[in-house]
């Protein structure tokens, strides 16, 4: 008990001479940081007095040239009376007072300054009589002309930090001219950071002490707790363990689930491209019936209204050999048209896993055969500029689906909009080592607020026609995943211009 007392004694003596030591040097350092600004007031304020009366003597010096004109007027042609005064100025100039010269304002509305006199002894620097030129901040400047009173501010170049001072010549209640001294602020910069060097200094003395204090008076808290627990610690780490086993099984086995899960996702993720290639395939062969059926329109008249010709003619018995021969050629040629028709369509469909060598001139070709007659009958001009024919290797069929999708977009949009002139441009060419084509129209381009969601799966701008939003995602599922390229649009002057390219591979070489 006594032992106790003695130590509670000792702690509440320590923890009062802490606290006097920390009040003491809180005490010290405000006095500190006092004077310490005042030290380099004072400094800063007896170096603004002597700028003051050198420039208040240069002022007295000068007003004996303005008694009947400016300063300008007097001095504009006595070099020698320039020079005199000069030479009486460079007397002020030292490694601290850099520049002592005089100017003048020419025209009040601008900011342009006149050189009068300059006492610069370095001859690169000093500035000509008469000379112009803007200062560094005309604002402060202008404002002398306005109260008539000197003031002073700092500015940085290239040698370090100077403070400018300006005093006004004044006569006749006008400001005439300007006494211009630019002074070094490193005495008061070096100053400063002396006095702000020792106050750190004392911080962290300070800081150090608080931190002692704190640290022993944390280690005396926490050795009263430490035993009591250490038992408890001792206890919760025998439950822990028991814990982590136990999660370590359940980890486990969720790890299995996960894993057997992942496989179950990416499998039916599998399955549902295949669906939407085969739901994408599907929805292109509703488009390509339309086109057969417009393909075989004009052929199925021809061979229509020939056979009634042939007929009407054997009917009257008109029908000659060479007539018959004649007319049975042309029927001849106009079901071959069909059968080529069906040909190019079955070609089109194809499903060939390996990948062929063709150019893109091939492919637009294959697909101008298949669709260039229905935009020429919806008056849509269909340019074709195939500067490359160089042959690649690549799925040919995919590639000849996805180049039919980007055109039919085209013509939609161009109908959909009503263009005058409508056009739709394909433009194949060799980029370094990748194979591109575009395919650009001038239907005025994708809104901006959906241009970034068109390739995403089932997004269609064409629900009232029944589009299902799924011809521009597995386009680009093709080129990037199947034809080792990429697919990419942007908006351009006239309308929207989709980008094929596909990389070289080493089979093109």
């Amino acid at each position: 008990m006594m032992k106790k007392l003695h130590n509670a004694k000792a702690s509440y003596i320590f923890n009062l001479t802490a606290v006097i030591l920390f009040i003491a040097l809180f005490a010290i350092y405000l006095h500190f940081q006092k004077t310490k600004d005042d030290i380099i007031k004072t400094s800063f304020e007896s170096n603004i007095e002597y700028i003051t009366d050198i420039t208040d003597n240069i002022i007295q010096n000068l007003q004996q040239y303005t008694r009947d004109k400016s300063l300008y007027e007097a001095l504009k042609d006595n070099d020698k009376l320039i020079n005199s005064i000069d030479d009486y100025l460079r007397i002020f100039i030292t490694k601290k007072y850099r520049y002592i010269y005089v100017v003048d304002k020419p025209d009040v509305k601008q900011d342009d300054y006149r050189f009068l006199l300059d006492g610069s002894k370095i001859l690169e620097d000093k500035s000509d009589f008469g000379e112009l030129y803007t200062p560094l901040e005309p604002n402060k400047w202008n404002k002398i002309y306005k109260t008539k009173k000197p003031l002073y501010f700092k500015h940085k170049d290239e040698s370090g930090l100077w403070i400018t001072f300006i005093n006004p010549m004044i006569k006749n209640g006008k400001v005439i001219a300007l006494i211009v001294v630019d002074f070094s602020a490193k005495e008061f910069d070096t100053l400063e950071y002396i006095l702000h060097k020792l106050g750190y200094s004392f911080k962290i003395g300070f800081s150090f002490f608080i931190l002692i204090f704190f640290i022993i008076i944390g280690f005396s808290f926490f050795d009263l707790k430490r035993e009591k627990e250490k038992e408890k610690i001792q206890e919760e780490l025998k439950n822990l363990n028991m814990k982590l086993i136990h999660e370590k099984a359940k980890v486990e086995n969720i790890n299995k689930q996960l894993e057997k899960r992942v496989f179950q996702e990416v499998k039916k993720s599998r399955t549902k491209d295949k669906q939407l290639l085969q739901q994408s395939r599907l929805a292109q062969m509703g488009e390509m019936i339309s086109m057969i059926a417009h393909q075989w329109r004009q052929p199925l008249a021809a061979i229509s209204s020939t056979s009634a010709g042939l007929l009407l003619k054997a009917r009257k018995d008109k029908l000659d050999k060479e007539t018959a021969i004649e007319l049975s050629n042309d029927i001849l040629g106009y079901t071959k048209h069909l059968s080529n028709t069906i040909d190019d369509f079955r070609e089109f469909f194809k499903i060939n896993n390996k990948k062929s060598q063709t150019s893109y001139k091939e492919l637009v070709e294959s697909v101008s055969g298949i669709i260039e007659t229905l935009l020429m009958d919806k008056n849509i001009k269909f340019i074709k500029e195939l500067e490359c024919n160089i042959k690649f290797y690549t799925h040919a069929n995919e590639l000849k689906q996805v180049i039919l999708n980007l055109i039919k977009n085209a013509e939609d949009a161009l109908l959909d909009r009503k263009i005058e002139d409508p056009y739709i441009k394909i433009h194949g060419y060799k980029k370094d080592d990748r194979y591109i084509l575009e395919v650009s129209d001038n239907a005025g381009g994708i809104p901006e607020d959906i241009i970034d969601n068109i390739f995403d799966p089932y997004f269609s701008t064409k629900t009232k026609k029944d589009g299902t939003g799924l011809g521009l995602y597995m386009s680009k599922t093709i080129i990037e995943e199947h034809c080792n390229g990429t697919l990419s649009v942007e908006n351009t002057k006239y309308g929207a211009t989709f980008k094929i390219s596909i990389e070289e591979s080493k089979d093109d070489l």
